[in-house]
C-alpha cells in the first residue's frame, strides 16, 4: 500500500471510508511509527462536530444512567446491623484466612501442591506441612531461652 496522503488520514478521522479502507488505515496504524505522526496531525486539522447544546445533552446521559441504590442501602444495613458491622470489619478478614490457612496446612492440602510431592509414586517423603511445624518451632524454641536470659 501507497502512504496515505493528508486528505487520506482525515477521511480516516472522520470516518468516510469503506470497512477495507478503515481496516487497512487501522493495520498501517500499528505498524508503521510515520503513520501515526500523520493520523495525529489529521486529528489537529479535522474538525469536531459540536453540539447544538452540550448540558442538555450531558442531562439525557444521566437521566439514562441507573442511578447507585443508596436509598436502599440503609434498609439493608440495618437489617443485618451487628453482623453487617461484623463481616466488614477488615481483622475479621484477616482472621478468617488465617484460620483457613491453619485447617489447609493440618489437612496436608499444601502437601498435595509441593514441589516433589506432585507424582503419586515419589514414595513417602515428610510432609511440606510438617516441615513447616518444625521450622517453626525451632525458631520458637531459639527465642525463647534469649527472653528468659536475665
Amino acid at each position: 500500500m501507497n502512504k496515505p496522503d493528508q486528505q487520506e488520514w482525515i477521511r480516516y478521522v472522520q470516518g468516510e471510508m469503506t470497512g477495507p479502507e478503515r481496516e487497512q488505515m487501522d493495520r498501517l496504524l500499528l505498524e508503521d511509527p510515520e503513520a501515526l505522526l500523520s493520523y495525529m496531525t489529521a486529528l489537529e486539522h479535522s474538525t469536531v462536530p459540536q453540539l447544538p447544546d452540550g448540558e442538555a445533552f450531558a442531562g439525557q446521559i444521566m437521566d439514562r444512567v441507573i442511578p447507585y441504590p443508596s436509598a436502599a442501602e440503609p434498609t439493608t444495613r440495618q437489617a443485618g446491623g451487628r453482623l453487617y458491622k461484623i463481616l466488614g470489619n477488615q481483622w475479621v478478614h484477616y482472621i478468617a484466612a488465617a484460620c483457613i490457612t491453619m485447617l489447609f496446612i493440618s489437612a496436608g492440602v499444601f502437601d498435595r501442591i509441593a514441589p516433589g510431592n506432585l507424582d503419586a509414586g515419589a514414595g513417602i517423603k515428610q510432609p511440606y506441612s510438617e516441615k513447616m511445624v518444625q521450622k517453626a518451632t525451632r525458631w520458637l524454641e531459639n527465642i525463647k531461652p534469649a527472653l528468659h536470659k536475665p
